[in-house]
Order: C-alpha cells, then structure tokens, then sequence
C-alpha cells in the first residue's frame, strides 16, 4: 500500500469535511446528537474521534493478526457504534463512550470470524454454540453417537446439526472462549458455562460494570493498611471481594457465613493502634482517597470544604469541586435563610450544583453547631 493510501484510510472522516466547531469535550457533540438527532453531530465527533478510532483498531489487528484488515475493521468500530446510537438511552447515566463498547465488540467479533471462516453467527447461535461446547466438555470432547445425541437433546437440535454447531464452535474456539474455567474460593477448578450475552440491553449492565471495576480500582490504590483496615470493618476480603468465609454450624458442619464486619474498638486492637479514633482515621481517610479517586475519573461529583472562619454571627468555608484545586468562598451568617457565595470558581459555570450543594450542607452543619475543619461531601453520582 502506497503511503497516499494509508494516509486516506487514517482520515477518512476528515477527507471533504470541513472542519466542525471545537469542543472542550467530545461528550459535548454527542449530547448534541442525543439532543436533536441529527448525524452531523456524530460526524463532528468522527472528526476529533478518528485518531482514537485508529489507535482501537490496530489494536484490534494486532490482536488478530489480520494485517491487510484495518480499514475493515475501522468501519465495524464505527458501524458499531452506529448501533449503539440507536440503543442508547442518556437517562441512565453510563456515558456513551462506556455503553457502545459491546456493540463495537459485537461488531468486530463478526468481521474477523466471517473472514477467517467463511460464515457468521447470530447472537443467539453464539449462545447456542456456548451451552454445547460447556457441554462437550464436560463430556470429554467425545464425539461418539452417544455423546452427540446427550449433547443433542440437551440444547434442543438434531443431532446432525449439534455435529456442525460443534465443529463450527471447534474452529472459532482460537478466537472466542465458548466456557471458562476458573478456581473458586477453596481451590477447586470450575467451569462455568458462558451464555449469557449484554448486547440486547448492554446499558445496565454495562454501567454496573463500569461502577464496579472504578470502585475496585480506588481501593486498589489505597495502601496496604487502609484496604485491610476497611475490608475488616465492612466484613470483605481484601483479595477477592468476597462476603462469605467458612464458619460452622450448631451441626459441625462447614457452611458459608457472611463475613461480619469489625468496630472501630476491635480494629484498634487487632492492628495495635492507640485508640479507635486512630483506626476511624484511618477507614475514613481510605474513604475519602477513593471518593476523590473516583470524582477525578467523572464516576462521580463531590465538593471539599476546607474551613476559613467562624465567627459568632457567622462561618465561612473554602470549597473545591471533584478536587480540582480551583478554591471557591461561601459564608453562612446565622438565622439567615440563605448563603453569600462569595468567591464562585469554573466549575460552577458547568454545573450550578457545586455551589448549591456546598451552601446547602453549610446551612444543615450550622443546625448541629458542628463546624469540621475538613469535610468531603458526594453531592451526585453519575
């Protein structure tokens, strides 16, 4: 390929467009699209996207080692993220750059099978395909008239066709996991069978997931006696996340119990610290490290407050919103119904909720004459 013809293939959605407004952000042309569902938008985003949009599919080719393929598998990114603009719905809160990766998945997933073999599968024939090879497994990878029709029966085919759902299955097995083996809890290795798929209503569960994995990451960066402190407290393993551990019952016998979590009093002494208050720093200091972990990623919003001044008729708080080191000014005077901002900050010009939920909390700490010196607030979840 001439080096003309590679530079067309990495701008394609740049060729013959002139170039579109600029953005702060590329979620800002999206939500216009949502807005007014007109696809202008979405080719502004293509516009700025594009060098991204490269950089995911070669990483697909290189994946897949399918040199030769890029522009292809460019256009399936694209094509399935098309789809996902027909399905998603903003309302939900996942952004859309999160929610339109199974489709995107979906999409190259069928381009690169239909290449290398000659024939694409459905969702639903996936499933199919899945629940028989778990089965073959477990069967020993037998293919005798016996197994085939156990097999057969089991998915609701002919045995004939459970034959070529096999072989098909057989031959994709390099390039998607039909089962997936893992080792529990006590050691033992399992097989789970894979057929349950996101594509049809991706958005909740993506949003899950996306929740989840951030979450996990943020008590992953905290240190080694925060995660253990904090895990003990809440009742979790540290490790795996799990609730359960081995207990016995009136019985003898060994059952699963939920794990329970410890008082601030019993850490202290476990981890040799001088007091509970010691051990309630520092959970909540690892609470706080994961809150602005997560503010700093835009899973969610919070406002800091660090205090200034109290006086008898009044207190006046510093406060920053997702920890962006951009301090803003809000005094409370006593009895009065409302609160002076007196030093608003940028944040403020892209959601009004910043200053708004600062005053507010200002307004409910003064009802208890609990003035903190430093304080962390969550005032939104994404």
């Amino acid at each position: 390929m001439s080096k003309n013809e590679w530079v067309k293939e990495l701008y394609i959605y740049r060729n013959n467009l002139p170039v579109p407004p600029v953005k702060e952000n590329l979620h800002e042309f999206l939500d216009l699209y949502f807005a007014e569902r007109d696809y202008k938008y979405f080719e502004w985003f293509l516009y700025y996207y594009e060098p991204t949009l490269n950089a995911k599919a070669m990483g697909y080719v290189d994946e897949f080692s399918m040199r030769g393929h890029f522009l292809d598998i460019k256009e399936a990114i694209v094509f399935g993220m098309v789809k996902a603009l027909q399905k998603f719905d903003p309302s939900l809160g996942v952004p859309f750059l999160i929610y339109k990766d199974q489709y995107v998945e979906n999409e190259v997933d069928k381009y690169v099978c239909s290449m290398r073999h000659g024939f694409t599968m459905s969702f639903d024939e996936q499933k199919l395909a899945r629940k028989a090879m778990a089965l073959y497994r477990e069967y020993d990878y037998k293919s005798d008239d016996k197994t085939m029709r156990k097999i057969a029966a089991a998915i609701g085919r002919k045995e004939k066709d459970t034959r070529e759902i096999i072989q098909c299955a057989i031959d994709n097995t390099h390039f998607v996991d039909f089962y997936r083996t893992y080792v529990d809890e006590d050691g033992n290795k399992t097989s789970e069978d894979v057929t349950c798929d996101y594509s049809y209503e991706p958005c909740r569960e993506y949003m899950h997931i996306w929740q989840e994995e951030a979450l996990f990451g943020a008590y992953r960066n905290l240190d080694y006696r925060e995660r253990e402190m904090i895990s003990d407290h809440l009742g979790f393993c540290s490790e795996c996340f799990g609730i359960f551990e081995k207990a016995q019952d009136e019985n003898g016998k060994t059952v699963n119990a939920f794990r329970k979590g410890k008082a601030y009093i019993d850490l202290a002494a476990e981890h040799t610290l001088s007091s509970p208050d010691t051990a309630y720093r520092i959970c909540n200091g690892g609470y706080e490290k994961m809150l602005i972990d997560l503010a700093i990623g835009e899973y969610i919003h919070i406002v800091e407050f660090r205090l200034k001044e109290k006086t008898k008729t009044s207190v006046t708080y510093e406060y920053c919103a997702d920890h962006n080191n951009d301090w803003g000014e809000i005094r409370y005077t006593f009895g009065e119904d409302d609160y002076d901002v007196i030093r608003y900050v940028y944040a403020d010009k892209k959601g009004g909720f910043f200053f708004a939920a600062a005053g507010e909390w200002i307004m409910n700490v003064s009802q208890f004459e609990n003035y903190p010196k430093r304080k962390l607030i969550v005032t939104e979840k994404l």
